[in-house]
């Protein structure tokens, strides 16, 4: 046991490094992180309790407010830095790698477990994933619970309900995409064997929904408030049509779209794969040939089998049928679900060589060249350290001019570009205002080679143009019409 503690603590300490490693440089920071510092900064500078968080893709839906108060109190502890936001996430995939361990040991044994948790501890995909501070970050998370309750369930386990009360109550403030999920928990109740002897205790209950109402009442304050505006808009979303494809073509773009999330989880990138098609298409296939022989070989039973090929279905039916743009992003509750298949698959492997540890080997392998390709990874020449070298340079310039306010003009030639710069612009006490020739106008150029010859200054792929020298009346920087549109996607 105690062999099994250390290794388990040096998968915990590669978690962490994986995570933490260079922080500042390989630190994201567009609209969404900018989005989330900005609502954090209404949270505890503005005091404005808040009902929700940012508004989704689908227009008059938001997510829950619950991460954005984990990032306001991490911001409160330390000055309003916005890399500590990253302690968030990172506590966050900790517990996660903590949490597969334990749910893979209980149900398959102490090498799944340990497998299960190494695996996702060093993945690349997983990693940039959990380094991404965004509200859907612990999704990951929230599934290797719900696998826990139902494959419980399944065993006719009866203590899940304050787990479940807990995990369906986060729904809203995680994924939505997480609801069509829910039709797996009558489906595990009626495969399960001993399902005359599910029983639920008073007390069980009345604290399950205790704790269910208590995550959720946000959501019913904001609807009662509001005319129930994200019911509604949640509701005709289902008929609005986005114009993505359609029929042969659309199921080609769901298989693929799956497969390229799978292979995306352990190929070394940290963005979306650009892998061919035809590869990808066959990823979720298999998968499933993979959970088939899982079967044959009597690792999983035939419950666990229908359930988990059920939830396949779930997500690449609902992917099909749904009129939303596909992307890799919905397909991201299956990485925990393709991790616990390929250590149970290993582990065969294992069990099957016997002396020969060639699973073992494989993932000796595997951490190295992770490793290697981790530490030797190119800057994010556009991410949060150039960024924020960049509005300092222009701070400094404005206070040695005496500058009362100023504006900003983007110069890009890539989408994203003008991203992640209004809370960096607060957060150096700048007042920006609208353009015009009354006001000192900076250009922040991205990349730089746009207008090498005109830039003064170069911070990683962004560069700096600063304006000629000139008096503004000081008055213009507090008019009504020359304020700041709100930052798109936050809401009061």
């Amino acid at each position: 046991m105690k062999k099994t503690y250390i290794i388990l603590l040096l998968i915990l300490l590669l978690g962490l490094f994986f995570r933490i490693y260079k922080l500042e440089i390989f630190y994201s920071w567009g609209h969404d992180q900018d989005l989330f510092a900005w609502i954090a900064k209404d949270i505890l500078v503005d005091y404005h309790p808040r009902l929700i968080g940012q508004e989704t893709s689908i227009t008059g839906v938001f997510i829950g407010p619950l991460f954005y108060y984990l990032i306001a109190l991490s911001f409160a502890v330390f000055k309003m830095n916005p890399l500590s936001a990253a302690i968030v996430t990172t506590t966050i995939s900790l517990f996660t790698i903590l949490s597969i361990y334990w749910v893979f040991n209980k149900f398959f044994g102490l090498s799944a477990g340990l497998i299960g948790s190494f695996l996702y501890a060093v993945s690349p995909g997983v990693v940039f994933g959990d380094r991404w501070v965004v509200p859907t970050q612990p999704t990951p998370l929230w599934t290797i619970w719900y696998f826990y309750v139902l494959f419980s369930i399944l065993n006719g386990n009866l203590k899940v309900l304050i787990p479940l009360s807990i995990l369906v109550g986060l729904i809203w403030h995680v994924h939505i995409a997480f609801i069509p999920l829910l039709i797996l928990l009558p489906v595990a109740f009626l495969l399960s064997e001993k399902r005359d002897k599910l029983r639920f205790s008073l007390k069980s209950i009345t604290i399950s929904l205790l704790i269910f109402f208590v995550l959720i009442s946000p959501f019913f304050a904001f609807e009662f408030r509001h005319n129930f505006q994200q019911t509604k808009s949640l509701i005709g979303a289902t008929y609005q049509d986005r114009g993505d494809l359609t029929g042969l073509e659309r199921l080609i773009k769901v298989l693929s779209s799956g497969g390229r999330a799978l292979v995306g989880t352990f190929v070394l990138s940290n963005t979306a794969i650009e892998l061919e098609q035809s590869f990808t298409v066959t990823m979720p296939f298999i998968l499933i040939l993979i959970t088939l022989y899982l079967r044959f070989t009597r690792i999983l039973n035939k419950n666990q089998v229908k359930l988990l090929l059920v939830w396949y279905l779930i997500v690449f039916l609902g992917q099909f049928l749904s009129k939303r743009i596909i992307t890799e992003y919905y397909f991201s509750n299956l990485i925990v679900i393709f991790i616990l298949i390929l250590s149970l698959f290993l582990n065969r492997i294992n069990i099957f060589l016997r002396k020969f540890p060639l699973s073992i080997i494989v993932l000796s392998i595997y951490l190295i060249v992770v490793t290697v390709w981790f530490i030797n990874k190119p800057d994010d020449l556009g991410g949060y350290l150039y960024k924020r070298q960049a509005i300092e340079y222009i701070k400094n310039d404005v206070s040695s001019k005496g500058y009362r306010c100023i504006a900003i003009n983007h110069i890009e030639n890539q989408k994203g570009g003008a991203t992640g710069f209004r809370y960096l612009f607060w957060l150096n006490k700048l007042l920006v205002v609208t353009s015009g020739n009354d006001v000192p106008v900076y250009s922040i150029v991205n990349p730089w080679l746009i207008s090498e010859k005109e830039i003064k200054a170069k911070f990683g792929n962004i560069g700096v143009i600063i304006p000629a020298g000139n008096k503004i009346d000081p008055e213009i920087c507090y008019q009504q019409y020359r304020q700041l549109l709100p930052l798109w996607g936050f809401n009061n």
